[in-house]
């Protein structure tokens, strides 16, 4: 069975077999993210797949709300963010209105924070795993130093990605958390990622390529 795959935020790079949403004319769907519903039933997409976009949406709460909402039980989010402490392409970004570290989503998890806000909505997500992207040699640190590093310096972590199960009936049990599975399956994802503008470019040398063949083909007759 085929599965439903949304690369949301898909202004710059569209990834195969997925249905690529974005506010940009480029994407498959073209939405504001902000504020519009995406065009997907209740618990019917499989993966959500999504790459420093949520830091740029400014209704955060609203797009966490959809992609959970269409997710199925057990349905994949898969996210890669800016961390909070780099500073030259975070903290200083006009156009990031949020900030991400390890304990983001476990406001999103009643097993963890949810609930501290006293707020009301019904996202629940369980956190598969996280994965730091390390600045130069502090991946090479020993453990505890390297967490103390992350926790009080700037600029030790560049990026983060998670991966999410959305828990939609806390009755049934979770049987489809294989975590190796999702790691690699994410870094497929990410490395199939393709800027429009190689698309353009491999679209128009295939035309060019059929206007040859049609050429010799009838200068051939």
């Amino acid at each position: 069975m085929n599965r439903v795959k949304l690369n949301i935020g898909a202004g710059k790079s569209y990834i195969p077999g997925f249905i690529n949403i974005d506010i940009s004319s480029k994407a498959d769907i073209q939405l504001d993210l902000n504020y519009d519903k995406m065009p997907f039933e209740d618990n019917s997409v499989d993966i959500v797949f999504s790459y420093h976009t949520l830091e740029h949406i400014k209704n955060y709460i609203f797009i966490i709300s959809e992609i959970y909402r269409v997710l199925k039980h057990e349905g994949w989010f898969l996210v890669g963010l800016p961390y909070v402490t780099l500073t030259e392409y975070n903290l200083v970004n006009p156009y990031h209105y949020h900030n991400f570290n390890e304990y983001s989503f476990d406001f999103f998890s009643d097993k963890k924070l949810k609930g501290s806000a006293a707020e009301t909505n019904s996202i629940n997500f369980h956190k598969v795993f996280h994965k730091f992207n390390y600045i130069g040699i502090f991946h090479l640190i020993p453990y505890p130093f390297r967490h103390f590093c992350r926790r009080h310096l700037f600029n030790v972590v560049r990026s983060i990605d998670f991966g999410l199960i959305a828990i939609k009936d806390k009755r049934k049990k979770i049987y489809n958390v294989n975590k190796n599975r999702i790691i690699k399956e994410y870094n497929l994802f990410l490395n199939k990622r393709i800027p429009y503008e190689i698309l353009k470019n491999k679209e128009y040398n295939f035309f060019l390529k059929m206007l040859r063949k049609i050429k010799h083909y009838w200068i051939g007759r």
